[in-house]
């Protein structure tokens, strides 16, 4: 009996371990990083020569053993912070994955800031209102006659 829990355990760390590993691929790191070229897409989007030849680093760096926050790291030591992708970059032009859609906190960010819009909006029409209109009198029941 103890054999065959013993086989059980060892199939079952097996399928667990197999499970936990994941093969990191180009197009995972490079959706996190900005082209560096002038083009408004993001480095998993550019088929320019500068971001093919940083498609090969990444593919050269995964085949070293590296991972993704190594690799990510490695750019951006490299060269400096315009080969990390920020809001502020996507703001300024680059498009946040061209072929897909926005992530949640882009998406999130956009409803804010329309929502903080209508927000101002509205209390200034309130306020602009107030301030240029005289305020109504309600006419009291010895005035009516």
């Amino acid at each position: 009996m103890s054999r065959r829990i013993r086989e059980l355990l060892t199939t079952l760390l097996c399928l667990l371990a197999a499970s936990n590993v994941e093969a990191l691929t180009v197009a995972e790191v490079a959706e996190d990083l900005a082209c560096p070229c002038q083009c408004p897409l993001i480095l998993k989007d550019c088929n320019m020569s500068c971001g093919l030849t940083w498609k090969n680093e990444i593919g050269e760096l995964i085949n070293k053993g590296m991972t993704k926050q190594e690799i990510m790291d490695y750019f951006i030591s490299t060269h400096g912070d315009n080969a990390r992708l920020t809001t502020r970059q996507k703001l300024e032009g680059k498009i946040y994955q061209y072929t897909r859609s926005f992530g949640t906190l882009d998406w999130i960010m956009l409803w804010l800031g329309i929502a903080t819009w209508v927000i101002i909006l509205f209390v200034s029409i309130y306020l602009g209102v107030r301030q240029f209109l005289p305020p109504q009198r309600v006419p009291s029941a010895g005035e009516q006659g």
